[in-house]
Formats: structure tokens, sequence, C-alpha cells
């Protein structure tokens, strides 16, 4: 497995954004770290020069939403964006347009697996943290606000909701209801 250069980094990332407009800064690191064999100093270095060329925009969203702890930026092409990947994009390899492709579809599946889990946290009185968890997957949406004593802890809960989410709503209106096994 060898390194990319920067430009292929961006030509890369160009076209996953393309194809998954909205993606979080976060998800697209991990997914081109993970197949497109680049480095965190590659891949940093590829995005700031997209972004800073005006080729990439880049909107904040709600703190622990999906993959990502605190802030998430979402990246779309700007219009030079796209115009610089349409004139590159011929010289992309068919087998390379087909493994982009696949990294675009994981990331657009991990997407929408995130879109429906939410979770905050923010600071309450007396140094302690109020916690705001939200899980609207299925028919049973569920919404629940905490006060924890301590910001580790609330920075726990909000980073295991994701993968729990389903789990505890459905255990807490089993209990709260009069449902629980004895």
């Amino acid at each position: 497995m060898s390194d990319i250069s920067i430009a292929e980094t961006k030509i890369q990332i160009l076209y996953l954004v393309d194809r998954a407009p909205g993606v979080s800064y976060h998800l697209l690191m991990e997914k081109c770290m993970e197949s497109l064999y680049t480095d965190f100093f590659t891949f940093s270095r590829a995005y700031d020069e997209l972004i800073s060329g005006n080729l990439m925009d880049k909107s904040k969203s709600g703190a622990f939403t999906g993959d990502a702890l605190g802030s998430t930026e979402n990246l779309t092409l700007t219009d030079g964006g796209k115009a610089v990947l349409n004139d590159l994009i011929s010289s992309l390899s068919g087998p390379l347009i087909a493994h982009l492709n696949e990294a675009a579809e994981a990331i657009i599946s991990d997407m929408s697996k995130n879109s429906g889990i939410n979770a905050s946290m923010e600071l309450a009185d007396n140094g302690r943290f109020r916690v705001t968890l939200s899980y609207s997957g299925d028919e049973h949406p569920f919404s629940a606000t905490v006060t924890v004593d301590d910001e580790p802890t609330a920075t726990k809960i909000c980073k295991e909701w994701k993968n729990n989410c389903k789990k505890v709503a459905d255990e807490f209106i089993r209990l709260i209801s009069g449902n629980a096994e004895q």
C-alpha cells in the first residue's frame, strides 16, 4: 500500500464530497485514511487547501451529531470545486472510480445510520452538565434531558448514545411504564 500525493488526495476528496454532500469532516477523514491509503497529514493539508482555495464549503452542525464529538464541519463542493472535478474526472481510472464509488456508498450509509441520532451537552448550574439525547430512527422517537455532575460523564453519555440509543430508549420506556421484569 503506497501513500497517495496531495494532488491525488484532493481529487479524491472532491469526488467523495460530490457523491456524499453534507459529509462530516470526521467521517470523510476516517474513510479517506481507511480506504484511500492517505495519511492524516496528507489528508489535512489537502483538505485545508481545498477549503482555502474555495473548492469546498464547510458549515457547522450541532455538537455530538453522528460520529463526531463537538462541533462538526459538514462539507459541500462550491461551483469552483464542481468545475475542477468535472475537468479532472476523466483522468481517473475505471478501477479508481469504482473504489471511490464504494467509499462514497460507505459514507452515505454511515450518514444515513446517524441521521436520526443526536446528543449534545451544555454547562448547567453549579458546574454540572445538561445532556440532551434524541433518537428518531423508527416509529418510536425518543428524547430526554439529564443533568450530570461532571464533563467526563456528559461526554461519555454523548459518545455512547450513538451505539446504544435504541436499546436505552426502549429500556427506559419499559422501566418507567411499569413493564419491568421483577
